[in-house]
């Protein structure tokens, strides 16, 4: 029986068997390869894989982001139109000590002009971020994206437009060019818009930004989102075909996975990507690492990534940063390698209970590297069961939990000489080609087909 969406309308049943051929598809979406963020590689492979199976992709997107230019772009460069944009973000980077540093720690601070620098965040998202940054930090691009994308449509009809965000800028250009030449467009939403749980502004430009994001989801043929709750929200919401397209990982980015080569040695415990001060809990494993005493001193942790400030702060505090290395941001394919030769990897789940129906991109990626994972986290999400039902891991909610399942691998080292992975079956259907599948079935189902002349144009 199909679903109902709250306005009584049936919803369309999606299948998940392919068979969509053929189709023209430009993908508009600020985040793209090179430029190294979690969004960008989900992109950068939907249009890979999308090629891949046969149909053609044109790629709108910017040029020179703020991000380090270390992932591979896997279409045609040809296939990739980059246009200018105007950074509106431009004052708060130089209030905030230059672009490189915004980028690499985000707008905390943990020195000596914290108190200062807290006042001016505060100023800054309330009235700068507040108001300038409409809908988001990359308004700046829309004017360039909307005629980049018009030219894009009138030399090349595509038979979708397809949207990604982060940011919702992407969806307001692909509204408006797909109103302008009457084409269906998709909207896919890597976090809720107004409904995101972290979106704290103010009532007002809630109000306003609301109607904004009504205008332009209502006029999407579909919407495609990363988990089943935030699917049925939008379901719920807008009445629309909704699917759901999880992050994956893509085999293709890895080594050959081989048996773990006995050596004992330290238990090396890897984390990959931000760490964000209000919404992680670092703390409660270096808790546990002091609860291990002795035995703590066979345990090393790294992190890789940005926004780590403040885990050197509580390493401090918990008197184990002796066991703590922060080695920064690194290229991706070097990330992913870090990962295949830890002993286990560090996931800290989300703290806010509105986080519940969100995946980390970065679990993907830990499920593709093969090395069983330590969730920290006291709440139940889609990620914490996911790791729990396909055994890929340990979901540890205090800090005792977390210092029992070291032990446990610190005496497989001593005694087998490695820790155990998780089986190869665990990560069936999660790959990146399995999901763009799902994506390409969706975009059978709503996309009107095309007529033999259309498709010899």
């Amino acid at each position: 029986m199909r679903e109902r969406g709250a306005c009584g309308r049936l919803l369309p049943k999606i299948k998940v068997t392919g068979g969509c051929s053929g189709l023209r598809i430009l993908l508009i979406s600020y985040a793209f390869p090179p430029y190294n963020d979690i969004g960008h590689v989900r992109v950068g492979k939907i249009a890979k894989y999308l090629q891949r199976f046969g149909h053609e992709i044109r790629v709108l997107t910017a040029a020179d982001q703020p991000f380090a230019a270390s992932l591979p772009v896997e279409i045609p460069e040809q296939d990739v139109v980059r246009t200018s944009w105007w950074n509106v973000n431009r004052p708060a980077e130089i209030a905030f000590g230059g672009r490189g540093k915004v980028v690499e720690g985000g707008l905390e601070s943990h020195g000596a002009f914290r108190p200062l620098v807290q006042m001016l965040r505060v100023i800054y998202r309330v009235v700068y971020k507040g108001w300038i940054s409409f809908p988001d930090d990359q308004i700046g691009w829309l004017p360039f994206a909307v005629r980049a994308g018009s030219r894009l449509v009138e030399s090349w009809r595509p038979d979708v437009l397809y949207a990604s965000a982060l940011p919702y800028t992407s969806l307001v250009v692909a509204h408006l060019v797909a109103k302008r030449y009457n084409l269906p467009w998709i909207g896919e939403l890597r976090d809720l818009w107004v409904d995101f749980h972290r979106y704290h502004i103010g009532r007002v430009r809630q109000c306003i930004e609301g109607r904004l994001e009504r205008r332009v989801l209502s006029s999407a043929a579909g919407l495609v989102t990363v988990s089943e709750p935030m699917a049925s929200l939008l379901r719920e919401k807008y009445c629309k075909p909704t699917a759901v397209v999880l992050n994956g990982y893509d085999p293709e980015d890895y080594l050959p996975r081989t048996a773990p080569i006995p050596g004992g040695g330290d238990l090396r415990l890897v984390y990959t990507g931000m760490v964000y001060e209000s919404r992680h809990d670092p703390g409660m494993l270096f808790e546990a690492l002091r609860f291990l005493g002795a035995e703590a001193h066979d345990v090393r942790v790294e992190f890789y990534g940005r926004y780590v400030g403040i885990v050197k702060e509580l390493a401090v505090q918990y008197a184990v940063d002796h066991l703590v290395s922060i080695k920064g941001q690194i290229p991706y394919k070097d990330s992913l390698r870090m990962q295949q030769e830890a002993d286990a990897l560090v996931l800290f789940l989300w703290t806010d209970p509105e986080e519940r129906g969100v995946y980390s991109g970065k679990l993907f990626e830990y499920i593709g590297a093969g090395r069983p994972i330590l969730a920290i986290g006291g709440m139940r999400t889609v990620a914490a069961d996911l790791i729990a039902e396909r055994g890929l891991g340990a979901v540890c909610k205090t800090s005792v939990e977390i210092a029992m399942q070291l032990r446990t691998w610190l005496e497989a080292k001593r005694n087998r000489g490695s820790v155990p992975a998780p089986a190869l079956e665990a990560g069936i259907g999660l790959t990146r080609e399995a999901q763009a599948r799902q994506l390409e079935s969706f975009l059978n189902e709503v996309v009107p087909k095309r007529t033999s002349s259309q498709a010899t144009s």
